[in-house]
Parts: structure tokens; C-alpha cells; sequence
């Protein structure tokens, strides 16, 4: 039997990714025989697991399958269970599902509908655009709001979404900027939230999405969200479940999932940002939604490495700080502040921008 109320398909999930991982030892083999052998319900379901990767190929919507992953998104949208000293669980589940990433499984991975399924999405969501509701933050400025469903938005500065409602779904447009998302659980009507280039699909759980510089993001901070992007993964899929505390960017031409730091990133939403060894001219960039373009770095300045919490909405304090430092020379105008070297601004670069 399963022991500590574990689950016999995350572990089984958890066990495939491993072995699938090009890392896997002779041990590693050895110990999911051993686990697989221990009960009826280990082999089931790593027999499950198996299949839904050799049926990946031709994976639509099998019913069976689908069944699972709501199952296992259900089961993610939930407190995970205390850490254990065993490598499949705690942090280095973590670990497993970014391996899963990389697997195109019906089980974690999923291909887009067929086209006429596709069509009648389409028509549905263009006549719920039509008649939603849109909100908008200027610069400087977030809101924080209640949605009708009981979901809360908080809707950075300079941003805009649109939201419609209806008995099957519920769906957002973030035309700009960025935007939070605590989802009110209604599994009857799953939470669709599209920007640009992707999709991010949730039943009750938190995540950012973002349009800035020419990317999209979503970032996780509960449960786990489904996000689907126009440009395929490596392994050649567009779609994947990404998990508290990880991050999707989608730029141009490349997908990408890694972890964040959660209280870095959450931080916005509090009214500061916090940087770490980045360059001047990206967090001149971001500040400067909050500051109506005030911040002006110039090219000698623009790698100087910034570290440090400020708050969002007070370029002028940035500035005070870095010219205590001796990292810039500051030259203030009505509406500008322009940042030059300073005498004591080090030479080591910066860390582009991530976030």
C-alpha cells in the first residue's frame, strides 16, 4: 500500500520523469521495479503513466487521459504534503516536473484541440470579447479589484484587460501590462486568461501574467496553471502545467520554465520591486511605469549593477540612493531625472532583465 496519504500516480509521474531524464541510474531502475512490485495500484499506475507517453504521438482529447490530468491539476490546485527525505517529493518534485516538460505526454503535456473544435472556441470567446467588460490602470497607478465571480485582480500600472463571463468559462484578455490573478475555485468553469501569444488556463489558484518588453510570462504562486504558447517548447509541444513557484517566459522565438523567487516577484503588488544585480537601464525601465517616464539612463550608465528594495513609485528616492552610493551623477528637470556614471560606479556588468 501507498504510504503518508502519497498518491501512486505523482509518485508514479515523479518516477517516469526520472527515468526518462537521461540521468537515471542502474539504481534508480532497480528502485522503481521495487516500487511497482510493492502493490497493484504502483504498477496501474505507472502502466497509465507509460501510456500516456507511447500515445502522446497521436493525443488529442482521449477521454481516459484527460480524466487524469484533471485529477492531477486538481490534486497540484491543493497544499502539497510535508517534505519527505525521498528524492521524488518535496523540491525535487519540482525538479521532476520541469523533466516533465521536456516529455510529450498526455498526461502533462497536452496538443491543441482539432480545428473544428478549434473554430467553435474561437467563436465563442470573439462574441464574449465583444460584450466584456474592460478595465485599464494608468501609470503610476495599480487598482485592486473583486471580480464578479469573486476572484481578485490586482492590475498593475499602465496595463489593461478585458473580462466576460459566461456558464462554461471565464475569460480575460490582458491587453497590456500586467496583471494578478487569485482565482475563486469553480471547476465547473475554468479561468482563461490569454496575452499575446499564450494562454493560461486555472480552476482556483494565483499566478501573474504579463506583456512587457516583448514577452509574455506567467508565473505561478499557487497550485498550478495550464499554459498553452504559440511557439513549441524543445521538445516540440505547446502546451505544459506550470507549478507554484516557476516561471514560463515566451519571447520571439523560444519557450522557457525555470524557478523564481517568489517574494521577489511578488513584490510589485505591494508597492515596491526588488532588484538583484541588474542593470540600471532595466530597473530605470521598470520604475518608469510607476514614474511617468522619469528616469533617463545614459549609455554609460546603463550597466551599472543595482541591488536593493524601493519602492515602486519613488524614482527620486532611486536616484538620492544610487548618487549617495557615488554609482550615478543626477541631473534634475521639471519632468526629467537623468542618470549619468558616477565616480565610484563599479566595472562588473549587470544581469539583463528577467522580470
Amino acid at each position: 500500500m501507498t504510504t503518508d496519504g502519497d498518491d501512486p500516480y505523482d509518485i508514479a509521474a515523479a518516477y517516469w520523469a526520472r527515468l526518462q531524464s537521461g540521468d537515471a541510474t542502474s539504481v534508480d531502475e532497480a528502485e522503481v521495479a521495487r516500487w511497482c512490485a510493492q502493490a497493484p495500484e504502483h504498477r496501474a499506475a505507472m502502466d497509465a503513466i507509460r501510456a500516456g507517453w507511447e500515445s502522446s504521438g497521436n493525443f488529442r482529447y482521449d477521454p481516459a487521459l484527460s480524466d487524469m490530468m484533471e485529477q492531477m491539476q486538481a490534486r497540484y490546485s491543493i497544499p502539497q504534503a510535508p517534505v519527505s527525505r525521498r528524492w521524488w517529493r518535496g523540491g525535487l518534485l519540482a525538479a521532476s516536473l520541469v523533466a516533465l516538460i521536456a516529455i510529450p505526454a498526455g498526461i502533462w503535456l497536452i496538443d491543441h484541440p482539432g480545428p473544428q473544435a478549434t473554430q467553435a472556441v474561437a467563436t465563442e470567446r470573439q462574441m464574449m470579447r465583444e460584450a466584456a467588460t474592460r478595465l485599464f490602470s494608468p501609470a503610476g497607478r495599480r487598482r485592486n479589484m473583486l471580480l464578479p465571480d469573486g476572484s481578485r485582480v490586482v492590475l498593475d500600472a499602465d496595463s489593461a484587460m478585458r473580462f466576460a463571463f459566461s456558464a462554461g468559462e471565464r475569460a480575460i484578455e490582458l491587453e497590456k501590462g500586467r496583471a494578478y490573478f487569485a482565482v475563486h475555485k469553480d471547476h465547473s468553469r475554468p479561468f482563461i486568461v490569454s496575452a499575446g501569444r499564450l494562454t493560461a488556463t486555472a480552476v482556483g489558484t494565483a499566478f501573474d501574467v504579463s506583456r512587457l518588453s516583448g514577452r509574455e510570462q506567467v508565473t505561478t504562486t499557487e497550485g498550478v496553471v495550464r499554459v498553452v504558447t504559440q511557439i513549441s517548447s524543445r521538445a516540440g509541444s505547446h502546451a505544459s502545467l506550470i507549478s507554484a513557484g516557476m516561471r514560463l517566459t515566451q519571447n520571439e522565438s523560444s519557450v522557457s520554465v525555470g524557478l523564481i523567487d517568489a517574494v521577489r516577484e511578488s513584490a510589485w503588488r505591494d508597492g515596491r520591486i526588488v532588484f538583484t544585480a541588474q542593470c540600471l537601464s532595466d530597473v530605470a525601465e521598470q520604475m518608469n511605469r510607476y514614474a511617468s517616464g522619469r528616469l533617463e539612463v545614459t549609455d554609460a550608465a546603463a550597466r551599472i549593477s543595482i541591488s536593493g528594495v524601493f519602492a515602486i513609485d519613488n524614482a527620486d528616492g532611486l536616484a538620492e540612493a544610487l548618487e549617495q552610493q557615488g554609482l550615478v551623477h543626477v541631473a534634475r528637470s521639471a519632468d526629467r531625472i537623468v542618470l549619468t556614471r558616477g565616480d565610484d560606479a563599479p566595472v562588473a556588468d549587470c544581469t539583463d532583465q528577467e522580470g
